[in-house]
């Protein structure tokens, strides 16, 4: 059984900025309308670096009335975000502190490429500044 809202602990070997523009990059792409949708966060909380898929953000946080956060976390959600991170550590962006965690690891994820970055859209379907 899967943890819907434990988020990842993993320690970044480059710049945060780096991994944070590289997810921005990696999600579901739709190729016809250029936009790509964000799947995956790098989310700090003191000293702490986590991978979280964007609806496991949703949890942590409050609505606009007031109430608790909600996230349909699915276990393909948790698959993808263990699939990106699967994919950030063998690119030495990022160690995985628990890598049991991150099993399975083989649901197919899209990556822009860096090159090609400029000529999609790219939506955020969380903003993460809105954590305090």
């Amino acid at each position: 059984m899967y943890e819907t809202n434990k988020l990842l602990l993993i320690k970044p070997l480059v710049d945060e900025r780096i991994i944070n523009e590289t997810l921005t990059r990696i999600g579901i792409v739709d190729k016809v309308n250029k936009i790509i949708y964000q799947s995956c966060h790098l989310y700090k909380n003191f000293d702490s670096f986590y991978l979280a898929h964007f609806k496991q953000l949703f949890t942590m946080g409050t609505s606009k009335t007031g109430y608790h956060g909600f996230g349909n976390v699915s276990l393909e959600d948790i698959q993808r975000r263990n699939s990106i991170a699967f994919l950030l550590a063998s690119w030495n962006m990022i160690k995985i502190m628990h890598p049991e965690e991150i099993e399975p690891h083989n649901t197919r994820i899209d990556i822009v490429s860096y090159r090609d970055a400029k000529e999609y859209k790219k939506i955020k379907k969380f903003n993460i500044n809105n954590l305090t």
